[in-house]
């Protein structure tokens, strides 16, 4: 009997203890809890405060013009939606970039220096805010950019021969009308340029490499059609951006000088 009451209270202690080292357990699971709570939110801290410390993201591209420098060649693209907000695009050039070939100035170092600032959202044909600003426009020693314009500067021409030319436009005809893109142009003869944005993706440019034109994008409706393609544009012909289209009062339209 004793034996067997011996026995009970070992089961009772032995269960006693279970229910403390199960408490133990529940506390500690509890504690780590609290703790993986604090770290993780430790965490979203220190994330936050690194994406507000960080500056914008910079996207660089650096493209080569040749061709003739009596020429502009055209430069397309599409700023995003509103879902990106107002999107950046700053096209630059060093003065003395390619001052080893001198295609510009054969006597001095100093070719020409362009620092052209753009704020824009979507285009054309899109639903979002649909702008472009000129922020900034600074060119010295040589013009080098052209036809600046929310919808791309081109020509125009039927996709479909039975079918009338979107919008009731001549076949041949050039404006600032293509609704599909942005656009610009810049001058050839040898020159680098540095396209930096604040978003994902590459600008499309002619490269100089001939005088034909680039086909951009061409759309067909059920009564209409147009296909927008861009060919190079003399020298002579150069349409610079105006005091009167740029909104900074404090960063005025500054002609080339020498």
């Amino acid at each position: 009997m004793a034996l067997e009451q011996d026995i009970a209270n070992l089961i009772q202690s032995t269960d006693a203890l279970t229910a403390v080292v199960d408490n133990k357990a529940q506390q500690l699971d509890n504690q780590m809890a609290a703790f993986d709570t604090r770290i993780a939110k430790k965490e979203q801290d220190v994330d936050k405060f690194i994406q507000e410390a960080m500056p914008e993201t910079r996207y660089v591209q650096d493209i080569f013009i040749g061709g003739s420098k009596d020429y502009f060649y055209p430069v397309w693209w599409r700023f995003p939606g509103n879902a990106a907000g107002v999107s950046k695009l700053t096209i630059a050039r060093q003065y003395s970039w390619n001052s080893d070939t001198k295609p510009l100035d054969p006597n001095r170092p100093h070719q020409a220096a362009l620092l052209l600032e753009l704020e824009g959202n979507s285009y054309a044909w899109n639903g979002d805010a649909n702008f472009m600003q000129i922020k900034r426009f600074h060119e010295r020693y040589n013009p080098t950019v052209s036809h600046v314009s929310f919808a791309a500067y081109s020509k125009v021409e039927k996709v479909d021969a039975d079918k009338p030319l979107y919008v009731g436009r001549d076949d041949g005809s050039v404006g600032a009308w293509c609704y599909r893109y942005n656009g610009m142009y810049l001058r050839g003869g040898g020159l680098k340029y540095r396209f930096i944005k604040n978003w994902k993706g590459d600008v499309s440019y002619h490269d100089g490499s001939d005088n034909l034109r680039r086909e951009l994008t061409e759309a067909s409706f059920a009564n209409s059609s147009v296909r927008w393609y861009a060919e190079p544009i003399p020298f002579a012909e150069r349409l610079a951006p105006t005091l009167s289209s740029i909104p900074y009062a404090n960063h005025p339209y500054t002609p080339p000088t020498a």
